[in-house]
């Protein structure tokens, strides 16, 4: 049985990500993401998501490993996020 207060102040953490160049950067302005990142400059560049979306709520994962460039990657994220949105939306 899972406790709502810890779900809840979870989910509060993952709303208050400040880190946003990922899965968020690929979504429409005002779309509510929860998501929390992971990365190894140069190594290797994540993210994961819970996507509130009017077209359904769905959850995001993308994880990279042996990237040539962070920003490249990143911006991999960003673009596999937007085709995943527009697919739902």
């Amino acid at each position: 049985l899972v406790n709502s207060t810890y779900s809840n102040t979870m989910l509060g953490f993952l709303k208050n990500q400040t880190l946003r160049s990922k899965i968020p950067a690929g979504l429409p302005s005002g779309v509510e993401v929860a998501n929390k990142t992971g990365e190894l400059p140069g190594k290797v560049e994540n993210d994961a998501a819970i996507v509130y979306s009017s077209g359904g709520n769905y959850i995001l994962v993308v994880l990279s490993k042996n990237i040539s460039s962070s920003d490249e990657a990143k911006t991999n994220i960003k673009e596999i996020s937007k085709i995943v949105y527009e697919y739902y939306n």
